[in-house]
């Protein structure tokens, strides 16, 4: 049995002793430690093997002529692969976590690795759709915007033209530092050191997306920047009402997309007309991503993007008389902003939920979001309580 083996037999022994009544965890959790140390020392070694055999296999050494083989992108990954394995501890710089926000988080993560299932669908694409933008190093971000445009006015020949200078105000982005905790099996410490870190990034990645979208859409809902116009459920009408009152009166605005709870697209599925027959509206989801689609009512075609950090329209009573309820909003998704403060870190502990056998990883990262342009988006509101 080769010391890696004996090993892995080791820690499952410590599994279970782990479980058994008065067993003394500091102790267990310190040989934990060790053997994970010594077992990642093991897989280095082995890998530094591979290489250089694979290295004297095509030539690349033992050759008179050979030279030092310049450091790839692989070599780099795999290198910060085996430090991860060692530490428990990475850093996502901002270029690195922007470029993962707007991808969709499509990270390459390993297959046959058992680990926890989540729900279905799981992150609003609403984070592919805003501006991201890096802001390391600043206290916080002060964007100014037009409240008032300016106009042209009659001018009489001989006399000074009249000017009309727009009006300007300012939204404050500030950071806030977010713990974002998610969890993955154990086992994928057996996969290989570049593939084990792929997971536990992934994993890091998706919860912060998750509280990216609910920022966003905090954001967006409570700015006194976006326009409200006020519903008590959605009707035959409503779409329209939305779609309409959407931007200034000489336009309909384009490229905007309602974010709306999935019990209002249904909602919205299950409008009749007077004969009580026909739909109102034809809800069609988009085959490549199905928390996005449109809504169609005749004409008029409306883009949608499933939002469930948004409070349904559906089914909801507010019962404060003094404030609106927002549900969900429209909008050109540019006009919101999502600021990046910082890098994120990334760290792996075996001890929280040691005895359910869970990796967890703990991502830490600084962030803020703002509605930057004035009526950037109108929002559905339930109307105070009477």
């Amino acid at each position: 049995m080769s010391r890696l083996q004996e090993i892995e037999t080791r820690l499952a022994q410590i599994r279970q002793e782990a479980e058994a009544e008065g067993a003394d965890l500091e102790a267990l959790t310190k040989e934990v430690d060790a053997l994970t140390q010594e077992r990642a020392a093991i897989i280095e070694k082995e890998e530094r093997r591979k290489s250089i055999l694979g290295k004297i296999a095509n030539g690349s050494v033992g050759a008179p002529s050979a030279q030092q083989p310049p450091q790839t992108a692989d070599n780099e990954a795999q290198r910060s692969a085996l430090e991860f394995v060692k530490n428990n501890r990475m850093t996502m710089e901002v270029p690195q976590m922007r470029s993962v926000l707007l991808s969709g988080g499509t990270i390459a993560t390993p297959t046959k690795v058992s680990g926890i299932n989540d729900l279905p669908g799981g992150v609003c694409s609403i984070v592919d759709m805003v501006t991201v933008e890096d802001c390391t190093g600043m206290s916080a971000d002060k964007v100014a915007l037009v409240t008032v445009d300016s106009s042209a006015s009659a001018n009489t020949e001989g006399s000074a033209a009249s000017t009309s200078e727009p009006t300007f105000a300012y939204v404050s982005i500030t950071p806030t530092t977010y713990s974002l905790v998610s969890y993955v099996s154990n086992e994928i410490r057996r996969q290989s050191p570049l593939n084990y870190t792929e997971k536990v990034r992934a994993s890091a990645v998706k919860a912060l997306r998750r509280k990216a979208a609910a920022i966003i859409t905090t954001a967006a809902i409570t700015s006194t920047h976006g326009t409200e116009i006020i519903a008590s459920a959605v009707g035959a009408t409503t779409l329209r009402d939305i779609a309409l009152g959407y931007g200034a009166d000489d336009e309909v605005a384009g490229n905007a997309v309602l974010f709306l709870n999935k019990t209002d697209l249904v909602a919205f599925g299950d409008v009749r007309g007077t004969n009580e027959k026909k739909a109102v509206y034809e809800v069609i989801p988009d085959a490549d991503n199905p928390n996005t689609g449109i809504i169609k009512d005749g004409g008029l075609s409306v883009k949608y993007c499933i939002n469930p950090n948004c409070t349904a329209l559906t089914g909801t009573t507010n019962t404060s008389t003094t404030a609106t309820l927002p549900t969900m909003f429209y909008g050109v998704p540019s006009a919101l902003k999502l600021d990046l403060f910082g890098p994120m870190e990334i760290k792996a502990s075996e001890d929280y939920k040691f005895a359910e056998d869970l990796l967890a990883v703990l991502g830490k990262a600084s962030f803020g979001a703002g509605l930057v342009v004035k009526g950037g988006i109108v929002k559905v509101s339930l109307a105070k309580a009477t």
